[in-house]
This record gives C-alpha cells, sequence and structure tokens, in this order.
C-alpha cells in the first residue's frame, strides 16, 4: 500500500471567512487611525488617499451610518497600503519607551520630596542637578498651599515643570 503525502493546505486561497477577518481587523486599524491627532497621524507612513479619507470620516456628522460606511471605505483603501508597517507604527507610538517611564517617575519623585518641604530635599536636588536654582525651588515651595487647593494644583505644575527642565 502506497503512502500519501501529506496535503499542503497554505497553498490553497484563504477562505472567505478568513478573508472577512483580514478585512474587519483592516477597519479596525482604520478606526484606531480615526483617533489619532495630526502630529501623530503625521509620523504614520499613510497614503495621501488614506489620508483623505481619515480627513473626511472627522469631518462627517453622525448620522445616518455616514461614519460607518467610511469606515468601511478607510478599510478597503487600507488594502493597498502596507497596514504591517502602519501598525508597527503605531505600536511604537503607542508603547512608551522605559527612559521616558523612568524619566516621568523620576520627576514625580521629586516633586513628592520637594513638596513635603524639607531644606534638605532641596538642598539634594540641587547638589544632583548643579544648574537648578534653590531660590526659585523654594519660592515654588513656599507658594505651595494645601489651603487653597486649586493655588496648590497650579503650583504643583510649575513646580513639576521646573523638575522637568533639569532632568534629562
Amino acid at each position: 500500500m502506497k503512502k500519501l503525502d501529506p496535503i499542503d493546505w497554505s497553498l490553497e486561497p484563504p477562505s472567505k471567512s478568513q478573508l472577512k477577518r483580514d478585512m474587519t481587523s483592516l477597519q479596525k486599524l482604520g478606526e484606531e487611525l480615526t483617533t489619532l491627532n495630526k502630529k501623530q497621524l503625521e509620523k504614520l507612513p499613510l497614503s495621501d488617499l488614506l489620508r483623505a479619507a481619515i480627513a473626511e470620516y472627522l469631518r462627517l456628522p453622525n448620522s445616518n451610518g455616514a461614519k460607518r460606511r467610511q469606515l468601511q471605505f478607510i478599510g478597503k483603501v487600507m488594502r493597498d497600503t502596507n497596514h504591517e508597517e502602519i501598525q508597527t507604527e503605531l505600536d511604537k507610538m503607542r508603547t512608551p519607551d522605559r527612559a521616558q517611564v523612568r524619566r516621568a517617575q523620576l520627576i514625580e519623585e521629586w516633586g513628592e520630596r520637594l513638596l513635603a518641604g524639607a531644606e534638605e530635599e532641596i538642598n539634594a536636588f540641587v547638589n544632583d542637578y548643579p544648574l537648578a536654582e534653590r531660590q526659585a525651588i523654594r519660592q515654588i515651595v513656599r507658594n505651595y498651599s494645601k489651603d487653597n487647593e486649586e493655588a496648590a494644583r497650579t503650583h504643583r505644575r510649575r513646580l513639576l515643570n521646573y523638575i522637568k527642565e533639569y532632568i534629562e
């Protein structure tokens, strides 16, 4: 009895269901693109037609399914683009760099330490970051008041922005 060779299913064209799943995933990717702002869209490798379709989607009112139809059109336009590259760039954009996360944590930690109000903390910050001005930090910390919640938020934000200038 002769042994049959296994069937290689990869040579078969994709099923109708698989094609539909692929189109739906492209449409969802297009929908993600519509949530981005102009600056973020400029960073992505999009065709002019796709940019125009996204702009049209954002302009449309949400009546009579106009946005839904436009999303379907965006999905259709996405078929002719390099959607893997777009997805890769979008993923890079959405996941923050570890160095950026660490920097943000460091800024937050210094902000909490300085707002605690101890002179030693101000001295420690100035020792770590010699370009920072001790007097400016003291003034912001002095103005930080827990009595007035609005002023406290403003001065906290001002202090964090000040710290951000010195921590790289």
